[in-house]
Formats: structure tokens, sequence, C-alpha cells
């Protein structure tokens, strides 16, 4: 069986779960080659299917990348599918989280070339492009840093920008990232807060708490039987209660080497994708 790995040309940082996978395919008879998306001597025509992984630069080309997915499912299947890439490549998909009743960290959508506000924000706040990965140009701001309000401005001359509170308890208790494989919640990592050019640092395996377990479920309950992987990083609200910061469908780190049951059920999942 053949597979290719969608990565990127130039990887803004190492991949962690990159050699510990290639070796657990190539034990499972998958002959997976690395492929950067960006490539243009690729041949994404041919009839190979695809598993994205490190494609981190696509933030810097959304477009570009989309019309990629849209090529390389039409030559043979892609995964995570096109249509859960397409509304997960742009973070407003978390107000759509809301709607549908599941708890976020409260959120601000500024459309590109929204008026701002005129007064500083009245809380520690963290601003974000609407499309980024790995940290890109996230900056959080104390209360009435008017630099907040300039970060803001730069962002939303280029496109949508997200305000959030910065939430105290992912200083303590840390931003926990629980790992989806094949519909099944794996593990759940510690992540500390990160920020543009900031390194991540990470700990665990932890237990999935039941309040943690049952958001994550609800966040990805809709497409749950067609994802192959997806992460949901939480954090907890002045009371404990836990709030979906990111949904991750499209490339996130799953923190393979952290879990070995992770890393066979990612493996005989697409094994089995793969043989149909």
């Amino acid at each position: 069986m053949k597979l290719r790995i969608a990565t990127c040309a130039k990887l803004p940082e190492p991949d962690a779960d990159e050699q510990i996978l290639g070796d657990a395919l190539a034990a499972a008879g998958i002959a997976a080659q690395l492929v950067a998306w960006d490539d243009p001597s690729a041949d994404w025509d041919a009839p190979i299917a695809t598993v994205i992984r490190s494609t981190w630069n696509y933030v810097q080309d959304v477009d570009a990348f989309l019309r990629w997915i849209t090529r390389a499912a039409a030559a043979a299947p892609i995964w995570n599918p096109p249509d859960v890439v397409r509304g997960n490549v742009r973070k407003r998909y978390l107000l759509e989280l809301e709607r549908r009743g599941v708890r976020i960290v409260p959120t601000q959508l500024f459309e590109r070339g929204a008026a701002l506000p005129d007064a500083p924000f009245d809380t520690r706040v963290v601003i974000k492009p609407e499309v980024g990965a790995g940290s890109f140009h996230a900056r959080a701001f104390e209360l009435g840093d008017p630099g907040a309000h300039a970060h803001l401005a730069m962002l939303t001359a280029r496109g949508a920008a997200l305000v959030q509170p910065y939430v105290a308890s992912v200083d303590d208790y840390g931003e926990r990232s629980i790992i989806s494989i094949a519909g099944e919640l794996t593990h759940a990592i510690r992540k500390a807060p990160r920020f543009a050019g900031g390194i991540e640092q990470t700990t665990g395996p932890f237990p999935i708490e039941p309040a943690e377990r049952a958001l994550a479920e609800a966040a990805l309950a809709p497409d749950r039987d067609r994802l192959l992987y997806g992460r949901v990083d939480l954090a907890r609200d002045a009371a404990g209660q836990p709030m979906v910061m990111e949904l991750e469908l499209v490339e996130p780190s799953l923190f393979l080497a952290r879990s070995a049951y992770a890393l066979e059920r990612f493996v005989s999942a697409l094994a089995a994708r793969l043989r149909s």
C-alpha cells in the first residue's frame, strides 16, 4: 500500500510525530513518502492517497493550500476529508461551536478592515489571526496596552482576527490537548502557553478528565465517524470548567510518541482506509 504524507517545503519547526509515524507505517507494510504540498514538482494528480501532517506553512497562503486540497482529493482520498479541512482552516469555526452549545473561550471576531474599538481592552487579551498555526502572530497583551490595538490593526489589514481574554489557568493547570484517533479519545497532553516566536513545551500524557472528555466529544461530534485524527485544545475558566480554545482538524501535532496506543490506532485506521 502506498501513501503520501503531506508536509511543506520548509518546516517552521521539527515535526515530533514524523519519525515515529514513518517507522510504524513501514512496519505495517505501508510505503509512505513525505511530499511537500507546496512543491511545484510534486505530481498531486497521481492516484495515491494522502494524509495531511506537517503542512504548517499554509497560513502564508491559505487559498493556495485549499486549491491543493481540491487537486489532491480529485486524484485519491485525502485525510482528513476536504470539507472538514475547508471548515477548519479559519478559526471562526469557534463561533459555530458556540452556536452548537459547545463552551468556548469567549471570542470576538474582527473582519478584515473592520472598525476597531476606540478604548483599550478592559482585560488582558490574546489576539491572533483567523488563519494561523503554531502560534503564528498570536500575542498576549496586558490590560490597557496600546500595542494590542496596533497588533489587531495589523492583522485586520490582512485578514480577519480573533480577540480572546487571556485564560489564567493556562499558566498552572496548562492548556490541555485532547487527542482523537479514528473517533476515540486516546490521550491528553499539557501545553504551556505559547505565543509568536515561542517554543512548544509539553508534558504528559495525562488522564482525560470527565468534563474535558465530554466537551471534546461534543466539539468533535458532527464529524466524529469521518475523522482520522483530531485535537481539541482546552482551558479552564475561573470556575474550573473547561472551554475549547481551538479545534484542530487539519494538521495538528498528535504527540504520538506519548501514546503507543494512539500510534497503533492511527496506523491501523489508516491501513483500513487504504484497503477500502
